[in-house]
């Protein structure tokens, strides 16, 4: 059961009911089997940060460690097929397909990560928090949360970009969306895998990271 908790949240089943689903294990007793994997910090708590008091049914778990991350994603669901058709074809079918998809988790953990590092460049003196907002309607990839009366929002995007004009409207709307509830000034950022060229970034309010 430990196992199979692992792959699901490895495989982005984020809540109790998407966990039960995948494992089969019933939600009234999944919390024992989260409660064990938290406590040995293989499994992590995450909420929406909006500088309010978290809403406990918002709760998404995640696996922290890179190295146990991919394991329980590519590796332990296929050991039969790595052990009966080699690594190379593993590789070439049940692991390179959903690259892109993983590496885009990983980009935006660590843009999260890099947040911080942005604030000390910048002189920020203030404390702050950085994590993540969702709820049924968006999904904002960065949040920094200051003490300053200061609110960042960033936006995360590891593949290819189609239209920046289009990303731009939709990151627009996902600001507007966010619940602003301490009237904090916005700040908003981009990351990319690859910064545009400077034509794209012309937009004064937006800071542009690649």
């Amino acid at each position: 059961n430990y196992y199979a908790v692992l792959t699901a949240v490895a495989a982005r089943n984020a809540n109790n009911q998407a966990i039960a689903a995948a494992t089969g294990i019933p939600e009234r007793s999944l919390h024992y089997y989260i409660q064990q994997l938290s406590g040995l910090g293989y499994v992590a708590r995450r909420f929406p940060l909006a500088g309010k008091k978290p809403n406990p049914r918002q709760v998404r778990y995640v696996i922290t460690d890179p190295l146990l991350c991919f394991w329980f994603r590519f590796v332990f669901p296929n050991l039969s097929f790595f052990q009966q058709m080699g690594p190379q074809r593993a590789l070439r079918e049940r692991i390179r397909p959903e690259f892109d998809a993983y590496f885009g988790l990983c980009f935006e953990r660590l843009c999260r990560h890099a947040l911080p590092v942005i604030y000390e460049r910048e002189g920020v003196s203030a404390a702050f928090e950085v994590g993540e907002y969702w709820d049924k309607e968006i999904q904002i990839d960065i949040v920094g949360l200051r003490d300053d009366h200061w609110t960042d929002l960033g936006e995360c995007k590891w593949g290819t970009i189609t239209s920046y004009r289009k990303l731009l409207e939709e990151f627009e709307r996902k600001v507007r969306t966010y619940p602003n509830t301490r009237g904090a000034t916005i700040g908003k950022r981009l990351f990319f895998k690859k910064k545009p060229g400077a034509k794209v970034q012309d937009t004064s309010d937006v800071s542009w990271y690649g």
